[in-house]
C-alpha cells in the first residue's frame, strides 16, 4: 500500500473510531478483510507503473469501509475526511499563491512535465492492449496560456463504481479534487466528469483572483 493509501486508511480509522466507537474494531477488521476481495474485481491498469493508479486504490478502500460499516461511512463521510486531511496543509497558502504569475508558471511547468510523459506512456500501453480504460491525458485542449489545463479521458474509478454499485460514492470522491487547489489560491474549473456520464473530465486550474475564476463564479462546476 502506497504512502497516500496508508494516510487515507488512517483517516478512515480515525473517522470510524470517532463516529462509531462501539463498532470501530469490527468495522476496521471487516474493511481489511474486504479490501483484497474488492481489489480483485478491479481492472488491471498497470499497478505502480501507472502514476495515477492510487486513485483506484482509494476508491476500493472507500468501498471497503462503506460495506464494512453497513453503508454508514458514505460519500459525505469521505468529504469530511478529505477536508480534515487537507486542512493540515492550509499553511501552504502563506507561501504559495498562484495568482503570482511566476508561481503559476512554475506549477504549470511541473505538472506538464509530469503529465506529458505519462500521456505518452499510456498511449503506448493502450496501443498494446494494456492498462484497459485507464486515464488518458489530453494536454491543454483549450490551447490556453492561462493556468494549467488538461482533460482525463476515461476513468477506471467510474468503471469500477458503475460495475460494483458504488456510483453514489463517486461524485464525492470527484469533489475532493476541488480541495487541493484552494491550498495554493487556485480554482479548479471543471464542467463535466465521467461520474456524470461524460467520456472525459476536464481540469483547468486558474488563480482564484483571476478574471477567468470570476467569470466562472456562477457557472455550474462539478
Amino acid at each position: 500500500m502506497a504512502a497516500l493509501d496508508k494516510a487515507v486508511r488512517k483517516a478512515f480509522i480515525r473517522y470510524t473510531k470517532e463516529h462509531y466507537p462501539k463498532d470501530a474494531e469490527q468495522i476496521i477488521r471487516e474493511a481489511d478483510r474486504l479490501f483484497p476481495e474488492l481489489y480483485a474485481k478491479a481492472p488491471d491498469i498497470g499497478g505502480r507503473e501507472n502514476l495515477m493508479s492510487y486513485n483506484l486504490d482509494l476508491m476500493i478502500l472507500s468501498a471497503a469501509f462503506y460495506e464494512a460499516s453497513d453503508h454508514r461511512i458514505d460519500g459525505p463521510a469521505i468529504m469530511e475526511m478529505a477536508e480534515g486531511i487537507f486542512a493540515k496543509y492550509r499553511f501552504l497558502r502563506h507561501f504559495v499563491n498562484v495568482n503570482r504569475k511566476w508561481q503559476m508558471n512554475l506549477i504549470r511547468k511541473v505538472m506538464y512535465g509530469r503529465y506529458v510523459p505519462y500521456a505518452q506512456l499510456v498511449e503506448d500501453k493502450v496501443s498494446r492492449g494494456e492498462w484497459g480504460n485507464t486515464w488518458r491525458v489530453r494536454i491543454n485542449p483549450r490551447k490556453t496560456e492561462e493556468g494549467v489545463c488538461f482533460d482525463l479521458v476515461g476513468c477506471p474509478l467510474a468503471d469500477y463504481a458503475r460495475a460494483n454499485g458504488y456510483m453514489n460514492l463517486l461524485p464525492y470522491m470527484c469533489s475532493t479534487d476541488h480541495l487541493i487547489p484552494g491550498l495554493v489560491h487556485a480554482k479548479l474549473i471543471r464542467t463535466h466528469t465521467c461520474a456524470l456520464g461524460s467520456k472525459s473530465c476536464d481540469y483547468w486550474y486558474v488563480g482564484d483572483e483571476s478574471e477567468t475564476a470570476k467569470a466562472y463564479r456562477d457557472a455550474e462546476i462539478v
